[in-house]
């Protein structure tokens, strides 16, 4: 007998559609980069999220991307603003405060005090704090100022590896060869990177700092009017003093050189090349960063960027090679691994006039989530 075309149809949608049903997600990542800046005393993004994503479910994971405190980290206890700067770290804390969830808190380069000699008293000023809030399920990493890399598993299938890009950056008083951190030195970082992306061959892998590989705003050599007529803005956003000959040098020696802060200084070349060029190895890698306040997916050479550094400041940002989305607003990014091995990837902001419906969503390649894969042997080119 015949099956009609009509109830093929039916029984295949029938069939999608369960299967659909069946795909949950395995692990969700909410992505908040630079969210040290209240908007008249709120935290409007971290307000978005806690209505999107019920901390409630054990499968949420918030990743704080950095410069969590504006514009010098948290001060001394008796410092006159440190109040105010504590609240700041407090509701990015209290996020999770009596939740499933998980929350990780990592170093931006104001967290460091802007690479200042005292940024590591300052960076362990943050760090006590969270410790003192002694939640179990929110973490600063790295700790003691080190660089890490820290290995961190979110589930059997998906490993988070997380650096401190400032420390890289850091010109002065950071620990070095004296310290008790694993790695010392930067040939270390790279030799232990190489080893734990060895290890989780086999793993979708999340690396997680502060600054971006691929970036196309102000710190990707794309500058303003702002910066051209008023550059001392650059160092305080109340001197709007016009100097349009200065601004215009200033401009365009930073977009040829830039600062140790922007993608084109030597220093940021170098920890671009040595770090990107190990995590290319890995057959599924998605770098996910703050710093630049915008949001941005890069796609190049099969490997995907993820810039989400807009949780409370905006700056412009133009297309450029590999741009799949961009978006000068504030918001934060959302990646959900499906128990399938399908990976979304969204960017919600508070600033839409349809804040629950995402800015963008897309799915990234998919991967093959090996749960009973076996434990593989770590391979030691990092001695400890």
């Amino acid at each position: 007998m015949r099956i009609k075309p009509l109830l093929i149809l039916i029984l295949l949608n029938i069939n999608a559609s369960a299967q659909q049903s069946t795909d949950t997600i395995l692990q969700r990542i909410i992505i908040v980069g630079d969210a040290g800046q209240l908007t008249n005393g709120h935290q409007p993004e971290l307000e978005l999220v806690r209505r999107l994503f019920p901390m409630a479910d054990s499968n949420n994971t918030v990743v704080y991307l950095g410069d969590n405190i504006y514009p010098v980290g948290m001060p001394a206890k008796n410092s006159k603003t440190y109040d105010e700067k504590k609240r700041i770290l407090d509701l990015q804390i209290d996020l999770l405060k009596g939740t499933s969830g998980k929350g990780y808190i990592i170093p931006g380069n104001h967290d460091w005090k802007q690479g200042r000699t005292d940024g590591l008293q300052q960076l362990k000023h943050q760090e006590d704090h969270v410790n003192e809030r002694a939640l179990p399920n929110v973490f600063f990493t790295p700790a003691d100022g080190c660089p890490g890399p820290d290995e961190i598993p979110l589930n059997a299938s998906v490993t988070m590896i997380v650096v401190d890009s400032q420390w890289w950056l850091q010109r002065e008083n950071k620990p070095g060869s004296t310290s008790d951190c694993e790695c010392k030195t930067e040939d270390e970082i790279v030799a232990r990177l190489r080893d734990l992306i060895y290890k989780n061959r086999n793993k979708l892998v999340i690396f997680a700092t502060h600054h971006p590989f691929k970036t196309y705003g102000e710190h990707g050599g794309y500058y303003t009017w702002k910066q051209h007529l008023f550059p001392l803005t650059e160092m305080n956003h109340k001197l709007w003093v016009p100097l349009p000959v200065l601004g215009s040098v200033y401009a365009i020696s930073r977009g040829v050189f830039g600062n140790i802060q922007d993608v084109k200084h030597p220093e940021y070349k170098d920890y671009i090349s040595k770090l990107d060029t190990v995590l290319s190895t890995h057959p599924y890698c998605i770098r996910i960063s703050g710093h630049e306040h915008t949001l941005q997916y890069i796609q190049q050479n099969g490997q995907n960027y993820i810039v989400s550094g807009a949780a409370s400041k905006q700056t412009q940002v133009r297309n450029g090679k590999g741009t799949i989305f961009k978006d000068e607003g504030t918001g934060f990014g959302v990646i959900e691994i499906l128990n399938s091995g399908k990976v979304l990837l969204k960017f919600f902001s508070s600033e839409s006039q349809t804040p629950e419906q995402p800015l963008y969503s897309g799915w990234l390649k998919s991967f093959d989530p090996k749960h009973d894969a076996p434990e593989i042997t770590e391979r030691k080119t990092f001695t400890d």
